[in-house]
């Protein structure tokens, strides 16, 4: 009796176990119920999107002042933050070399004239004449050298920066060490910020959607409720190897000043997107470890398949993806309890 108990017992294990098993096979449905999902059926499409990069001002213009020749700083004749115009008398160096140089290169100049009107009536060699010639040259050179050393004059509209060094003090041309600044000194900087350029960086991607003097609007953090309108004026002919990206330069009129070199902001792209493929937010999914998407499909047979998704580009309630094909059917409800291989009963909606 005890082993017709024990054998029946078995037998009803393996039984059970038989029938674990084919559910594990077939995760289809418990108790041969569908669950009912509603579906939304994949169609390509031209789609509006706006397309933003984080980027910063930068000067239209700039320059570091100095002299190419050593000497005393006489007078600064502006302060900083101050406009100047092109041409402008900006800083009065020293003139006691200068004045040397003038003094030799007039007497030189009265020589060479003599020399000259006796080389035409042949009273004087051509070969001491070339020597005449050559000295008096030579002063000419020096003397407009020094004399452009001694004046520095603003070489365009703008404001001064900064300056790089003050009255009294004797300035000479050196290499700078100091991390962000131009690479030698100077005497001030010089800066034009109307018109001001704002630059970002794009993906390669988003390359072809950009041309020279298209029109892109941004923003400064500062001013976030002032949208502003540039135009492209730059665009880099070579990809950044690491990021894969290309330098993007756009030229904004700032009459006023108001945008400065230094602030962040945000440039905004407004493109169409051809023959793209776009699902409902509510039909994508994570996986649970780890950063990717998936979309979950009904076959032909009315069965769930499992698709992994490239997220593109949101768009309101929607998202540009990679990974699904035009006529796919992608769950949009019910989603929580299903499995690659479960069959389902699709509820109609408005989008069949």
């Amino acid at each position: 009796m005890k082993k017709s108990i024990v054998s029946l017992g078995f037998i009803g294990i393996i039984l059970l176990g038989g029938c674990n098993d084919k559910n594990r096979q077939n995760p289809s449905n418990h108790g041969g119920e569908k669950p009912k999902v509603e579906i939304y059926r994949i169609h390509t499409q031209d789609v509006p999107l706006n397309l933003s990069y984080l980027g910063s001002f930068k000067p239209f213009k700039e320059a570091t002042l100095g002299t190419t020749i050593p000497g005393k700083i006489e007078k600064i004749y502006t302060q900083e933050g101050e406009a100047v115009k092109e041409g402008q008398l900006l800083v009065q160096m020293s003139s006691e070399l200068l004045l040397q140089s003038e003094i030799e290169y007039k007497t030189l100049e009265k020589d060479f004239q003599r020399v000259k009107n006796l080389v035409e009536k042949q009273s004087i060699s051509q070969q001491d004449f070339d020597h005449v010639k050559a000295r008096y040259e030579a002063a000419e050179a020096k003397y407009n050298l020094l004399r452009s050393n001694t004046e520095i004059r603003a070489p365009f509209d703008g404001i001064v920066a900064k300056h790089l060094a003050h009255e009294g003090e004797n300035y000479f041309f050196s290499a700078s060490i100091d991390v962000g600044t131009s690479l030698s000194t100077g005497i001030l900087q010089l800066v034009k910020i109307n018109p001001i350029y704002f630059e970002f960086e794009v993906g390669e991607k988003d390359l072809s959607y950009i041309s020279k003097n298209m029109v892109v609007k941004a923003i400064a953090n500062t001013y976030s409720h002032d949208t502003i309108a540039g135009w492209v004026d730059f665009i880099s002919p070579t990809l950044n190897s690491t990021r894969a990206t290309a330098n993007i330069r756009i030229k904004i009129n700032n009459p006023n000043l108001k945008f400065r070199p230094g602030m962040t902001g945000k440039a905004f792209i407004n493109v169409i997107s051809h023959q793209v493929m776009m699902i409902p937010l509510q039909a994508m999914m994570k996986e649970l470890n780890h950063d990717a998407y998936f979309v979950y499909a009904v076959d032909n047979e009315g069965k769930i398949i499992k698709k992994p998704i490239k997220v593109f580009q949101y768009a309101g309630e929607n998202v540009v993806v990679e990974g699904v094909s035009e006529g796919d059917e992608v769950v949009i409800s019910s989603k929580k309890n299903l499995a690659e291989g479960i069959e389902v009963e699709i509820i109609p909606t408005s989008n069949d």
